[in-house]
């Protein structure tokens, strides 16, 4: 028999057997909902019979003593503690991480009256003797109670639906309260869901009755649930008054959905699966919302701008919070689908089990995670620290000496980005047990094909590693490459150089097509410029206004920090009608024409106060008159 057969009927079996589970599941349901009827009119008669005999009068005297015992110890307490909780709720948050703090003093004291009452109360149902069976039905009511008492103030605390300022979580305020009602009422039903059907199979040997309130109760919650989700997700109207944004695929659809495939495999008899995908759901709704969960708390440093030493601390402490976060969020669902899968802590320990070695090798690869994401943190934080250091105040001030900087740091938090990430896919490989040096080989023979069959992708890179190592071009230098291409370098990346025109037009110039490059901010700049003077002026006067003009300009407190050398001048040549001074002067790079501009406005004003103006633009014509001859006659 070959192995596609083999394989075929093994899959045949496995759907065979399936079928029949869910088939003999169903049947079940359906039996209980059917012999309920019975069970529920046996026991009314049972409950009857009690009420007559006496029993319920103790039962019930026992219990108004519980709830004495209860609520007077609990009353006690507050007796001390309502002046403390009247501090914490009268207190104002300046800060979300404040509102955390009140939140769990208030979380505190609440919890501490809540586990007075629930320890009161099981100590006092130990000490009286009840009826048979009563015991268990007071000590299910008293979980019940406290369920609910916990429920509400857990969600009470979280939402703060009569305080916002006080709220740590972001929902809006006319969701408040239903937020804080849904959570109370979904307790209640999951209690119920797991007290009465137990209770009923203990003490009232009732297990189909108990069987058909479970499905009832739990198709309750359901419906409960798709009740809440549709309410929570419904479209706002203030949202039409919004910018368009692309539509999303409706969250509500798939929240939904696994709800109602979670009752389906429940109903089937699939509870192990059910809960696991319970367990998956959870966890990626709750990893795709923790970053929005944990920079809520730091919203008052996110949205001002600090100064880069006052926001050293707030800007990193998030990210390494978020990332806790989703490492522990991780393993506590690793750890509940152990629990779910019922697997031995001895196979979890000796790692015989299949689902246990995979389990363990989940937490070591996202351990592993958590500590790459910490260091890749670290980098990114010291090099958008230091960069946001070298950055110059002014996007169009000149190059400095912390361009350079400015131009290989990016480059390096790209590179060791890819290093991180590549390291750590190779080792989340080795520690799942897949053999890695296949792949190193696989690779080596992969990047050799690309190397020949992309020789020009190999070219620019290349060519990009030498013009850094060179220095040949900085991030705010202008330069002009062999392909006529010129502009200032705005962004610099492994293959490529964006040059901004100075019109406008960004254009991205691959390294291996730059050639011969010129660049235009390095050091210093001599510019020149020409006078036309007319021919009766003095050349040394106007040589002697010009260095006095170049150095005024040094002294002043604005030009004088840009200029190298200061501004002079001398007569250059003598065209027909015309003088020609050329005046010179070395500047800071791209600085020459603001200097250029002060230059002309200063010596046009030197020359009008001297009366002197500037040559016409077209060339001047002289005539002579020849004189006529003189003829001498002899007398």
């Amino acid at each position: 028999m070959s192995s596609a057969r083999a394989d075929q009927l093994a899959f045949q079996g496995f759907a065979g057997q399936a079928a029949a589970n869910v088939s003999a599941n169903l049947q079940g349901v359906r039996d209980d909902f059917v012999m309920s009827p019975a069970e529920a009119e046996r026991l009314g008669a049972a409950v009857a019979a009690v009420l007559n005999d006496g029993t319920a009068v103790r039962a019930v005297t026992f219990a108004l003593i519980l709830l004495i015992a209860g609520a007077g110890l609990e009353w006690l307490y507050w007796t001390f503690a309502a002046a403390p909780l009247r501090a914490i709720i009268a207190t104002t948050a300046t800060t979300p991480r404040q509102a955390v703090v009140l939140a769990l003093r208030r979380l505190a004291l609440l919890g501490f009256g809540l586990l007075v009452f629930t320890s009161s109360t099981l100590a006092t149902a130990m000490i009286l003797p009840w009826p048979p069976n009563v015991d268990a039905i007071v000590i299910a009511a008293t979980a019940l109670v406290v369920a609910l008492r916990g429920a509400w103030i857990i969600a009470d605390v979280v939402v703060s639906p009569h305080r916002p300022v006080v709220r740590l979580t972001g929902i809006q305020d006319h969701n408040s309260g239903f937020v804080v009602g849904s959570v109370v009422w979904l307790t209640v039903l999951a209690a119920t869901a797991i007290l009465l059907p137990q209770l009923l199979t203990t003490v009232g040997s009732a297990p189909h009755l108990a069987g058909a309130i479970r499905v009832g109760v739990g198709g309750l919650i359901v419906i409960s649930l798709l009740a809440v989700v549709l309410i929570v997700f419904r479209p706002r109207s203030e949202r039409s008054n919004r910018r368009r944004r692309r539509p999303r695929f409706p969250g509500a659809f798939i929240v939904c959905f696994v709800i109602v495939a979670t009752a389906v495999l429940a109903l089937a008899g699939g509870g192990r699966i059910a809960a696991l995908l319970v367990d998956i759901a959870i966890v990626a709704a709750f990893l795709g919302a923790s970053k929005r969960i944990v920079l809520f708390f730091w919203r008052d440093t996110t949205a001002s701008a600090e100064e880069p030493a006052a926001e050293t601390l707030p800007d990193m402490l998030p990210l390494i919070v978020l990332s806790a976060v989703r490492f522990a969020t991780l393993l506590i669902g690793i750890a509940v689908a152990i629990l779910i899968m019922r697997v031995p802590f001895t196979e979890l320990a000796a790692g015989s089990n299949p689902l246990a070695q995979l389990a363990l090798h989940l937490a070591e690869t996202v351990a592993l995670a958590f500590v790459a994401h910490l260091g890749w943190i670290a980098i990114r934080f010291a090099v958008d620290r230091r960069l946001r250091r070298l950055a110059p105040l002014d996007p169009s001030s000149p190059p400095t000496e912390n361009t350079r900087l400015l131009t290989l740091l990016p480059l390096l938090r790209t590179t060791l980005a890819v290093v991180f990430l590549v390291l750590f896919t190779l080792s989340a490989l080795w520690t799942l047990g897949i053999q890695i040096a296949p792949l190193l080989a696989g690779a080596g023979i992969f990047g050799l094909a690309i190397g020949f069959g992309a020789q020009t992708l190999v070219r620019d890179v290349i060519s990009g590693v030498f013009f850094l190592i060179e220095d040949v071009f900085r991030i705010g230098e202008y330069i002009e490459g062999g392909t006529s291409t010129k502009g200032t370098v705005e962004h610099i990346s492994f293959r490529t150089v964006a040059l901004r025109h100075h019109n406008g037009p960004l254009t991205f110039v691959p390294y291996g097509l730059l050639g011969t490059v010129r660049n235009d901010s390095r050091d210093w700049v001599i510019d020149k410029l020409n006078l036309p003077l007319p021919l009766s002026v003095d050349s040394e006067k106007i040589r002697k206004m010009i260095k006095s003009i170049g150095a005024d300009m040094a002294l002043d407190p604005e030009l004088g920090p840009l200029i190298r050398e200061p501004l002079k001048g001398k007569l250059y040549r003598v065209d027909p009608g015309v003088k020609i001074f050329r005046c010179k002067f070395m500047t800071a790079p791209g600085c020459q024409f603001e200097i250029r501009s002060a230059a002309l406005r200063m010596i046009e004003a030197a020359l009008a106060e001297s009366g002197i103006s500037f040559a016409g633009g077209a060339p001047q014509t002289i005539l002579v008159r020849r004189a006529e001859p003189v003829s001498i006659t002899s007398g």
